[in-house]
């Protein structure tokens, strides 16, 4: 067809953390250019800003380094002021006897937290193997194993092994809070992006007490766990400390050379 443009495709996270920010989006509110939402594992949400296959995606913090030209929305992300619930390092031994570390392949800030608080807090730099979950099966050849998003909800306590939370062990260690995603917009993102963007998170908090439910069905998990976990445990309008936290984590990381590749 002719006169139709192509719509500008944005990309999303698609755990429930991202939800919040996500919700607009997923509702179809107008912008003033035709666009396309889709969803993704973190790591596809960077890959595709950074081959210039979306307009804006809700990126890992610590793929921004690998991410030449983008802009980023500071005041929205993924946040946290302590523990995060939602990514564990679990292990089956001791944290200094780690030697090798399966990590979730969606991943890659919660990877690059956990490879940083092991080398600069334990002085352990495991051998490392990209793994999905069930999370038995990605113990089944490592003496640890880091999960993420939804899994990491419903085995978290449950485990019958050593649990750490990677949120609260960058607060206990920095006195930081810790972002784990951003918004990211490819250079020549159309005239309104920011406000699309903006406007979805702002269609969350309008429909918050029908959403929630909904959230929770959809990710098989209970209503008041994820009321709490979205209204107390993380947070998504992004201050000057979250500022702070992200941009020590990156020169703390780079600085390590544990940033992903």
């Amino acid at each position: 067809m002719t006169g139709h443009p192509s719509p500008f495709r944005v990309a999303g996270i698609r755990y429930l953390n991202a939800r919040p920010l996500l919700a607009g989006l997923a509702a179809g509110i107008e912008a003033p250019f035709p666009y396309r939402f889709e969803t993704g594992d973190p790591a596809d949400c960077a890959e595709a800003l950074g081959a210039r296959k979306a307009c804006a995606a809700l990126v890992p913090v610590a793929t921004l380094p690998g991410l030449d030209g983008v802009e980023l929305l500071p005041q929205l992300g993924i946040a946290c002021r302590g523990a995060v619930e939602s990514v564990l390092l679990v292990s089956r031994v001791e944290i200094p006897r780690i030697r090798t570390l399966a990590v979730h392949s969606a991943s890659r800030s919660s990877a690059t937290l956990a490879r940083l608080w092991l080398a600069e807090c334990h002085g352990v730099r495991p051998e490392l193997s990209l793994a999905d979950p069930p999370l038995a099966a990605m113990l089944s050849d490592a003496d640890a194993a880091i999960i993420i998003g939804d899994p990491a909800m419903r085995e978290r306590g449950r485990t019958g092994h050593l649990e750490v939370d990677l949120g609260e062990a960058w607060a206990a260690w920095t006195g930081l809070p810790f972002v784990f995603g951003v918004w990211a917009l490819a250079p020549g993102a159309p005239t309104g992006t920011r406000e699309l963007l903006a406007a979805s998170h702002a269609h969350a908090h309008a429909h918050w007490s029908e959403l929630v439910p909904t959230w929770a069905a959809a990710h098989q998990l209970p209503v008041p766990q994820v009321r709490s976990y979205l209204e107390r445990t993380l947070h998504f309008q992004l201050d000057a400390a979250d500022v702070e936290g992200m941009n020590e984590f990156l020169r703390r990381a780079g600085a390590a050379g544990v940033l992903p590749g």
